[in-house]
């Protein structure tokens, strides 16, 4: 990877700061001794997205800075203290996960003031793209306060999901749990490859049409449910198959891009209200053979929309339950 201007960062918490951190990881210790102290206050350097920082090697109490840095961080099993998230718009199956949470503010606006009330020890953010640190103010603000690892973010190919999670797993010492974590992954990938080939079904296209507010929708080929599909073998459209396009926008007068998908999946935003009715009421949708072969199944905005490990995984029980075990 190509680094922006290196610097090497020292951390040094003002000293109120540190005394308030200290007492936090004393109470979670009960009754620990020097030794546990000192592990849990030990530091290393490590290598993140614009250099190298300085982290505690055990950290107990991590601020997630965004909801992918969240997510990742549930999946690897690790609760951060805080994050700025609106618990509204999280699927279920994060915001199951939320009661230890504090919330500090909304996506790209944190309250710094409460970040720093929840005692961190480490702060964990994407810092942007690999040659685009659009997230470059979080992460410096967060820096100045508290040992912060930034990691490169994008989410278009199986790799860079998977690459979002050993990041955040390397920022906390866990990447034996999450080099298990994506064993596991692979082998269920294969498993259902196979069975989605003797299934006969490698040459039966299957498009996903999302549905935003105001009539905005749009084809998704370059998000998570179309890299399940180029990693299970299954097959898309003509003109869908490029990830790096990521998606197509469409609108009722031409729904009939999606006439060569023999199956569709629909995922409609939480915020789309009536956006369902409106498109089902489209001559164009009536026609379509996704439609008129009754192969169109609805599923979850939330799972559907998601860049994360847990959601990948979720959007393969789709998947399989929809598509390939009927066919089986």
């Amino acid at each position: 990877m190509t680094h922006l201007t290196r610097r090497r960062r020292r951390w040094a918490m003002p000293t109120a700061a540190l005394l308030a951190a200290g007492l936090a990881l004393t109470a979670c210790s009960g009754d620990a001794g020097a030794g546990d102290d000192d592990a849990a206050s030990a530091t290393h350097e490590i290598e993140d997205y614009f250099g190298d920082v300085e982290i505690p090697s055990d950290p107990q109490r991590v601020v997630a800075g965004d909801s992918v840095t969240l997510a990742n961080l549930l999946s690897l099993g690790v609760t951060p203290v805080a994050s700025p998230v609106n618990p509204n718009s999280l699927p279920t199956y994060l915001a199951d996960r939320m009661e230890d949470v504090v919330l500090v503010g909304d996506n790209s606006e944190l309250d710094w003031e409460k970040v720093l009330a929840q005692d961190p020890d480490l702060f964990i953010t994407f810092a942007g793209f690999e040659d685009d640190p659009w997230n470059q103010e979080t992460y410096d603000k967060a820096a100045e306060a508290l040992p912060t690892f930034g990691y490169v973010y994008n989410y278009v190919h199986l790799d860079e999901i998977k690459k979002n999670f050993t990041e955040v797993a390397r920022a906390l010492g866990e990447e034996e749990t999450a080099d298990a974590r994506l064993e596991q992954l692979d082998d269920r990938l294969a498993e259902l490859k196979a069975r989605v080939a003797a299934a006969d079904l490698t040459d039966q296209p299957v498009s996903t049409l999302r549905v935003s507010a105001d009539g905005s929708y749009s084809i998704r080929i370059g998000t998570s449910e179309s890299i399940a599909f180029r990693a299970l073998g299954i097959a898309q459209p003509e003109g869908q198959t490029d990830p790096d396009d990521f998606s197509i926008d469409v609108s009722e007068e031409n729904l009939d891009l999606l006439d060569s998908a023999d199956m569709l999946f629909v995922y409609v935003d939480d915020t789309a209200d009536g956006e369902r009715e409106r498109i089902e009421s489209s001559p164009l949708w009536e026609r379509l053979p996704a439609v008129e072969n009754d192969r169109v199944h609805f599923v979850s905005s939330g799972v559907w929309n998601s860049v994360d490990i847990d959601g990948f995984e979720l959007i393969l029980d789709d998947i399989e339950e929809l598509f390939l075990a009927p066919a089986e």
